[in-house]
């Protein structure tokens, strides 16, 4: 083990399961500790894997290194793990075959929520989303009145902002 493996081995175990992680540095020169470390972060990734839109193939070439990857922690087989691991972050990033070949693209993407975590989790003001929502309507409201000026029909507006034409036309009395 090189000087820093236990604060790495608790900040990796951290990046995955959170504060449950907290306070084991002192566990990772212990191997037993470090396998159960090892299961427990495995299967949380397994959950995240079964959860990735992609094709039939690319989904099963996930799953099986992520099962020999969680197979080799419960061996306690480091050098397996290690590989599988490897190759796991291999085809995660589009790597496919034995040739090198890069078939698939990854593309990563938030939802609202994560957004918002994340803007609170990097100091940002936690009324960001009503501040946006305001915002958001505000720009509505705009594209509503621009659209009308062109001649658009409420209904027409409707469609392309894929909302009601009532909503429409609260927006446009709302001007």
């Amino acid at each position: 083990m090189y000087p820093g493996f236990e604060i790495h081995f608790e900040m990796t175990m951290r990046s995955i399961l959170g504060d449950e992680a907290d306070h084991i540095a002192s566990q990772a020169r212990d191997k037993t500790f470090r396998k159960k470390w090892y299961e427990k972060a495995l299967k949380r990734l397994l959950v995240q894997v079964a959860q990735i839109d992609t094709t039939t193939k690319h989904k099963e070439s996930l799953t099986t290194w992520s099962e020999c990857a969680l197979k080799a922690a419960t061996e306690c087989d480091e050098q397996k793990l290690l590989m599988y691991v490897l190759r796991l972050s291999a085809v995660l990033l589009g790597f496919a075959g034995v040739r090198g070949s890069v078939l698939y693209i990854p593309i990563y993407s938030q939802n609202n929520d994560q957004y918002y975590t994340e803007v609170i989790m990097q100091g940002g003001d936690p009324m960001q989303d009503y501040y946006d929502k305001k915002n958001n309507v505000a720009l509505r409201r705009g594209l509503v009145l621009q659209l009308k000026e062109q001649g658009f029909t409420d209904f027409k507006i409707s469609q392309v902002l894929n909302i009601t034409e009532y909503q429409v036309k609260k927006l446009r009395k709302e001007l």
